[in-house]
């Protein structure tokens, strides 16, 4: 998947010592070992796991340095392009986290810094000790709160990278509403993904399909086409294991929606009975 996602032009390449852990890091290591420079690849440091239901942090300056060392290793390079705070610790000040990922750029091992975060006057207090580059946090056509800030990174040259831009497979109107998920899987805790949340929420999906149906498209492209319409600075990273399915999200920066597309996503327009677009 990752090779297919290179040779469609798909070169930010998103994870964190906490996938696997370790795992991610170390197939992203293998797939670029071959293909040195074509990917920007980020990674994220401070969050160590996730036991019975609790969030283990550590975002000590020591456990910071310590650890780009490691991702260096794993992923086979001597310089990362992104590093990012991946949460804060609330058992340390986040200048101090941030002050350390600051030294790993003076140090040469780190490019540029990032956080994993939605807000805003997080985002203000770190800038002001070292620039931020990018900022991850989700966003998709199904889960807009955070435009705002995705116009806040933007005014300021900060790229957003948007998580579960998908909806994690929601936009792309394959779930059925009775589906189960495992419980290894993270929507199976998720109260939008219980089957009357996904009935109840069926409607987002029409503008969508319409939309798609005239494009000749899907739907999850058309979410992520509506999503790169939104700002230049906004870049969504869906994750997929399926080359098939990489090559179809690639595929949706490709497509481009008219205004009478993004007044139907957007609501200024409702489909007819017929199937007809007519205004409120």
């Amino acid at each position: 998947s990752v090779h297919r996602a290179l040779e469609l032009g798909m070169n930010y390449l998103d994870t964190s010592d906490a996938f696997g852990p370790y795992g991610n890091e170390k197939l992203l290591g293998r797939a670029l070992a071959d293909r040195p420079g074509q990917a920007v690849v980020s990674s994220k440091v401070g969050l160590t796991g996730r036991i019975e239901g609790t969030t283990h942090h550590n975002a000590h300056p020591k456990h910071i340095h310590d650890s780009i060392d490691e991702t260096l290793r794993r992923l086979g390079v001597e310089c990362l392009d992104v590093y990012q705070l991946q949460a804060v610790d609330p058992e340390v000040p986040v200048a101090e986290s941030w002050g350390a990922m600051a030294e790993l750029v003076t140090a040469g091992k780190v490019r540029t810094l990032g956080i994993m975060t939605d807000d805003i006057q997080l985002l203000t207090e770190v800038q002001r000790i070292f620039p931020v580059s990018v900022v991850t946090a989700e966003l998709s056509y199904w889960e807009q709160a955070n435009l705002p800030l995705a116009k806040w990174a933007a005014d300021r040259g900060i790229t957003l990278a948007a998580s579960s831009p998908l909806g994690r497979g929601f936009l792309t109107a394959t779930l059925l509403s009775g589906r189960p998920f495992p419980w290894t899987d993270l929507r199976s805790k998720l109260p939008q993904f219980k089957p009357e949340a996904l009935r109840s929420a069926h409607d987002v999906l029409e503008p969508l399909r319409a939309v798609a149906l005239k494009h000749g498209a899907r739907p999850g492209q058309v979410a992520l086409a509506w999503l790169l319409a939104q700002s230049p600075s906004i870049l969504p990273i869906p994750g997929s294991k399926n080359p098939e399915h990489v090559a179809e999200n690639a595929m949706a920066a490709y497509l481009r929606l008219t205004q009478e597309d993004l007044g139907l996503l957007s609501g200024d327009l409702v489909i007819g009975r017929d199937g007809d677009e007519s205004t409120d």
